[in-house]
């Protein structure tokens, strides 16, 4: 509000609907991938799988669910092991924490990527799943090296992962490159994905379980689901809207080509990532930082790839280690821990994905 006083009072001319549309297209995706959650649990009881195994089964189910559920695959896995273990350790919240936020590094079912197209529409995103693909097994592979280190492989027991329940986010996340790259190369994948997760889901429980059941789950997630994401749907409009008024107030204050930096380079996206992960920490949620960038940048000439990458990578590394994104809350409230220590216990490995993401930053400039 104040920012926008102050465009206000510069004289900025601009249509007021413009200053809540900037994220209409990710709450239009956030409403159509919730159908996700819709989906017939089809994981099997299997025997527990432990020590090194244990982590890199749990840490690829959580991943390859969340990829396309997003927070069902945590609450799916994680009450799949509460009730294997009785009480789960901090190592094993750790894994479901770190297995789901680096997803958000490349899937295109991620609010993370919606932010990262959204600022940045021009960015390819071939090109940001290449580098977030390999970041995000470094998330693993980073993870058994922390809990090698200190001795908690040992007592870990995992989730086994389920082949067979990968079938239909495997079919899906096909469905839409696919479509992306050879039935609508025009159309954002955003647009696409917002799309085909909602029909994929009628279709498929339209198949196993009739119309009529179908029809009635939908009225409920209707009445149940939707009014329940009300809190996350005001945070993604309340950035656009932080973003936009920002932008206009320095822009009616400095001029219509100014930004604070003059290039957005290597160095500047450091710079930002690191800034984003502080606010982090300190309790903002990554978007709000994200938010902020994106009205700091040039207008124009600015490498849009780089800028998206930038926004996953904070997102994917700042909601792990920030006690209070909505990841690490959701887990302290659904299983009793304390939100506090779950976060501290991804710093160490929050500071080892920043060395990846800048050493990943690094190549994406020199491509």
């Amino acid at each position: 509000m104040v920012a926008l006083i102050v465009a206000l009072r510069s004289g900025s001319q601009f249509d007021f609907f413009t200053l809540i549309e900037g994220n209409l297209g990710i709450v239009a995706m956030l409403t159509g991938v919730s159908l996700l959650g819709l989906l017939p649990d089809s994981v099997k009881k299997s025997p527990s799988a432990t020590s090194t195994k244990g982590v890199v089964h749990t840490w690829l189910s959580v991943h390859l669910l969340g990829a396309v559920i997003n927070m069902s695959a945590i609450f799916l896995v994680g009450d799949k092991l509460q009730r294997q273990c009785t009480h789960l350790s901090m190592p094993q919240y750790s894994v479901l924490v770190r297995g789901l936020t680096s997803a958000g590094l490349w899937s295109p079912f991620f609010a993370s990527l919606a932010v990262a197209l959204s600022i940045a529409p021009e960015a390819q995103f071939h090109h940001l799943a290449m580098l977030g693909v390999p970041m995000a097994l470094c998330s693993c592979l980073i993870t058994l090296w922390e809990f090698k280190r200190k001795d908690y492989l040992s007592d870990f027991t995992g989730f086994p992962i389920a082949l067979h329940s990968l079938r239909f986010p495997v079919f899906l996340a096909c469905l839409v490159m696919f479509f992306h790259y050879w039935v609508l190369p025009d159309t954002p994948i955003l647009a696409i994905v917002t799309l085909l997760s909602p029909l994929s889901v009628i279709v498929l429980l339209t198949l196993k379980h009739g119309i009529n059941r179908t029809t009635q789950q939908l009225k409920n997630h209707t009445h149940i689901r939707l009014p329940n994401m009300a809190n996350e749907i005001a945070l993604f409009l309340s950035a656009g809207f932080l973003s936009k008024t920002i932008g206009l107030a320095l822009m009616g204050t400095f001029g219509d080509n100014w930004a604070f930096f003059d290039h957005f380079g290597l160095m500047e996206g450091i710079a930002c990532f690191v800034a984003i992960c502080i606010m982090s920490l300190l309790g903002l949620h990554p978007i709000v930082g994200i938010s902020l960038m994106s009205s700091l940048v040039p207008a124009t000439s600015v490498d849009n790839t780089l800028l998206a990458f930038v926004s996953l990578s904070a997102w994917g590394v700042g909601t792990a280690i920030s006690p209070l994104s909505g990841i690490n809350l959701s887990i302290a409230g659904k299983y009793s821990v304390d939100n506090f220590k779950l976060a501290r216990s991804n710093w160490l490995y929050g500071t080892l994905m920043a060395l990846v993401v800048t050493l990943s930053m690094t190549i994406l400039t020199l491509i």
